[in-house]
Formats: C-alpha cells, structure tokens, sequence
C-alpha cells in the first residue's frame, strides 16, 4: 500500500479527519506522535491539566467519571479534546481497554495545524463529535427520568 492510500484510510476513518486530503492527512500525521499502550494503562486522568488530543489507531479506550464507564473510543475515534479547547482540567479518565496505539498531538501542535487551511474542516469534525456526544449524553439522560 502506497503512502498516500494509507494517509486516504486514515481520512476515511478518523473521525476528525473527513474531508481531508491525503496530503493534509499526512502533515498532520508528521507534527504528532504515535504512543503505545497496554491493556489497563492509564492515558489520563479526571482532574489533570491537558493539553494533548488522542486518536485511536488501534484497540479501545474506556473513559470514565468518577469509577464509571460513560464511553468507550475505538478506531478513529478522538477524545481528550475537551481539555484542549477550554483549557480546563480533564473531566474524565482515559483508560487502555486493551492493547492499544495512539496518535497525539499537543497544544503547540494542535494551534499551528489551526494556523493553516485545513482548521475549519478539522474544528468542524470535533464540533461534529462533540454535539454526537451531546445528543447520546441527553438520550441517556432521558431514558434515565423515563425509568423513575
């Protein structure tokens, strides 16, 4: 597999990169890092200062708040942005569920991706994420009211 039909998989299954062009998907890739994980390690914790986003590239990851799985992130799903767009403390936990690769990119990395031609696209994905998220948390709110 070329180069280039890796870096268009990666734009078809990483969320926050749809709409990408292979070349964009491929810069992005060469600023951040890939990051390996065994099963049970802890990526991050609820409380803690963050400043980098993660993409799964291989396994599964748990979140949790306060001991309780509210989310699990498989391949090409993103998560720790939160942190990174409001500069607050983690709200979650981010656990390894089982072996797992990451890719990160930090703050720094994150602004001067923003800096060039492919920000709205990409702040357009994690504003896509985030309202699916919204709208699974206020589903599940909502079963929760209907059972009582």
């Amino acid at each position: 597999m070329s180069d280039r039909d890796k870096y268009k998989r990666y734009a078809e299954k990483v969320i926050i990169f749809k709409g990408l062009t292979p070349e964009e998907v491929a810069d992005i890739l060469h600023q951040g890092k890939v990051l390996q994980f065994r099963q049970g390690d802890t990526i991050f914790h609820e409380g803690m200062l963050g400043s980098n986003l993660f993409v799964v590239l291989s396994g599964q990851i748990e979140i949790y708040i306060k001991g309780t799985s509210i989310a699990r992130c498989g391949i090409g799903d993103a998560f720790g942005e939160m942190s990174v767009l409001n500069n607050r403390p983690r709200c979650a936990t981010a656990a390894a569920r089982t072996e797992c690769t990451l890719f990160t990119l930090d703050e720094r990395q994150i602004n001067n991706i923003l800096e060039k031609h492919v920000a709205v696209r990409i702040l357009l994905n994690i504003v896509h994420v985030l309202s699916e998220r919204l709208e699974n948390a206020n589903a599940r709110m909502a079963g929760a009211h209907s059972e009582t």
